[in-house]
């Protein structure tokens, strides 16, 4: 479709874990003003605000990490269809230790990252299935992950079609069930087709 190089997350990121502070000291979650993640609200895609918030002792007190907005989030583990899953945040806040935070640098636009790591939803889960792995993804998988990245130019058309996708289905005003649903899978259909790198021989 257009050039490309292949490159593991890891060469174009930093990663972040999460943890989480002792749930019997109330000093650490009372009156809490930092936003904590937990690996359920990555169904949310965007965060803009968090569950519950942990105080600045409970954050001296754990290893959880601040990670910036604009940070992908991935699901290490959780519940029924959690694993795998993406979110970005669009606030600053810490995780839990079901978490991995993905800091990009200039090479790679977090959204073009998130857009791709949902279209390969499935792959991850294969990928943390696998003999020895317990079920759950960590920081080495990731780090490790493979994919395709286009220009800089070429991330943000993507971005910018598969954006105006993402507002059509989320947006429940426009369409009955039976529309949004079709508008679902045309969005899938089209986010494979701009997300399906192949090399030229």
């Amino acid at each position: 479709m257009y050039g490309f190089i292949v490159l593991s997350i890891g060469s174009f990121s930093k990663l972040y874990a999460g943890a989480t502070p002792s749930t019997n000291k109330k000093e650490y979650w009372e009156g809490g003003t930092i936003p904590w993640m937990s690996s359920g609200e990555v169904n949310y895609g965007q965060i803009f605000k968090t569950e519950k918030c942990i105080t600045q002792i409970g954050y001296d007190n754990s290893s959880t990490k601040m990670i910036p907005e604009n940070t992908v989030v991935i699901a290490l583990a959780g519940q029924g269809k959690t694993r795998g899953m993406v979110a970005i945040t669009r606030i600053p806040l810490c995780t839990n230790q079901s978490l991995c935070g993905i800091v990009t640098n200039e090479l790679v636009d977090a959204e073009y990252l998130k857009y791709y790591l949902q279209s390969q939803y499935n792959q991850l889960r294969a990928v943390s299935s696998g003999d020895g792995t317990r079920g759950g993804l960590n920081l080495n998988m990731i780090n490790d992950f493979i994919i395709p990245v286009p220009s800089i130019k070429k991330q943000k058309e993507i971005i910018q079609i598969l954006d105006k996708f993402d507002t059509i289905i989320n947006d429940i005003s426009k369409g009955l069930p039976a529309e949004i649903e079709a508008r679902q899978k045309q969005y899938e259909y089209y986010r494979e087709k701009l997300l399906n790198f192949k090399r030229k021989d």
